[in-house]
């Protein structure tokens, strides 16, 4: 029996899925320039031409993963917001969260997306715009918020908030990328991080 509209979509969304999987493990390999939709359609086990019928270029799939990585760490960041306790607390539970995402290998390969797109000249004007500034999508520009309540309230150190969102982000980018490279890496218990914001 020929397949109706509703398996279709779910045959498209399969094969897209497929397509975004094989992407992230080039692009994590080899990088945005030197990844070529051939090696994506190779690591997919599709054709070519299947690639493109699904996407129109390399950087619009690269594209979608930045979204993808970004929306991720929202949804966290949004989910700790909404969590019971204070913004040290909040941070501490969004911590806790990030850790335990880092033991599933797609997680950490999202992340070395992110500092890739941070990071490279060359990738597409939309990650650029999405990553930019004050940017709803950006991780960094949502976590501001809670530290500065944090601080309002005492419990974080008075310290310029930007610089304590760049040296929280900065550790736990080191332990995606000490992930990838030594998969048994152990993860430090969430405590550690803390006390980034705290005073000794």
């Amino acid at each position: 029996m020929p397949r109706n509209e509703v398996q279709n979509q779910e045959l498209r969304d399969v094969r897209k899925e497929q397509i975004l999987q094989a992407a992230l493990i080039v692009f994590a390999r080899r990088g945005m320039v030197a990844t070529k939709i051939s090696d994506i359609a190779r690591e997919a086990r599709l054709s070519h031409g299947l690639v493109y019928h699904y996407f129109d270029s390399k950087e619009e799939i690269f594209s979608m993963l930045v979204k993808k990585a970004a929306n991720s760490s929202i949804e966290v960041i949004q989910k700790a917001n909404e969590h019971m306790g204070t913004p040290l607390e909040k941070l501490k539970w969004m911590t806790e969260q990030i850790l335990n995402s880092l033991i599933d290998s797609e997680h950490t390969l999202l992340f070395l997306i992110m500092i890739q797109a941070s990071t490279s000249d060359a990738i597409p004007n939309e990650v650029k715009e999405l990553l930019t500034g004050d940017n709803a999508l950006s991780p960094f520009a949502c976590t501001l918020p809670m530290i500065i309540a944090g601080q309002e309230e005492g419990e974080i150190i008075s310290v310029n908030p930007v610089t304590l969102a760049v040296t929280y982000f900065a550790f736990i980018q080191g332990l995606a990328i000490n992930k990838i490279q030594w998969p048994e890496c152990p993860m430090p218990d969430a405590n550690l991080l803390m006390k980034i914001f705290t005073k000794e």
